[in-house]
Parts: structure tokens; sequence; C-alpha cells
């Protein structure tokens, strides 16, 4: 499972590498044409704002994986040990409960949004809503991989 997770946390990062650069890039043409040419482009706003978005939401998923998400470290360090597991479980429990639910209102979204296209880029809106669902799906695996290897007594890898 860990070879597994190492793949798709490269994948993973590769994605989120070329979304920066596009949005870096559209960003930058956009203050180009509105500055220098004293004309914006209408594709570079909805590009970099797409490319956020889709940044944040696999960024989600990076988060869950290497345990950067937002935990209460306070209370986790001033609980004995067994508490302490008990503790943890039910935030993964919790968390993995989150990526059930975005995954589920994310395809209700590709749902709604089908047959209609973005503004300026004319991209189906399905294609825009996927990263809802695929995010709440790895977001459940990371948080069973990561219980899994809670559970082997590994050390959970910052991959």
């Amino acid at each position: 499972m860990q070879k597994v997770d190492h793949v798709i946390m490269r994948v993973l990062y590769y994605v989120l590498g070329l979304l920066m650069l596009a949005m870096v890039l559209a960003i930058t043409a956009q203050v180009i044409s509105r500055y220098i040419f004293g004309s914006p482009f209408t594709w570079t706003e909805e590009l970099g704002r797409y490319t956020f978005i889709w940044m944040s939401i696999l960024g989600m998923a990076v988060g869950v994986k290497t345990l950067g998400h937002i935990a209460l470290d306070i209370l986790l360090k001033s609980v004995p040990a067994n508490a302490k597991k008990v503790l943890q479980f039910i935030i993964n429990i919790l968390v993995a409960g989150f990526g059930v639910l975005f995954t589920f209102s994310g395809l209700k979204m590709m749902e709604i949004g089908s047959g209609q296209n973005s503004p300026s880029l004319s991209l189906p809106m399905e294609f825009v809503y996927i990263i809802i669902p695929i995010s709440g799906v790895l977001i459940v695996y990371f948080v069973i991989s990561n219980m899994i290897q809670d559970l082997k007594g590994k050390e959970m890898p910052n991959s």
C-alpha cells in the first residue's frame, strides 16, 4: 500500500506543479494584457480561478496523507496513549466522513452542471467539478492508508 501511496503522491505533486505553473502563466498573461495592451484576455481570469480551485481541492487530499490538515495537537498531546489512539481514530473517521460527503456532493454538482459550459473557456462544467469527487475519494483512501500504517505501528511518511 505504501508503494501505491508513493505513486499517487508523486502524480499529485506533478499535477499540482503543473496547475501552479498554469495559474502563474495565466495571471501573468492577464496582468500583461491588461496593463501593457490595455485590453485583458477574457480567458485568463477564468483559467487562473479554476487552476487555483483545483490546487486547493487536490491539496486537501495531500494534506490528509501528510497529516498536514488541521489537528488539535494540544489535545492529542495532553491525553494518555490509549486515549490518544481512540481520539485519533475518531478524527480519522470524521475526516473520512468528510471525504465521503465531498465525493457525493461533487457528484451531485457534476450532475447539476451537466450541459453547462464555463463562460470564457467553454469548458464543460462537469470537467470543472470532477476534481471534487476525485479529491473526496483520495481523502478517504489516504485516511484508510494512514489508519492501516498506524495500526501496523509504522511511522507516517511525509510523502
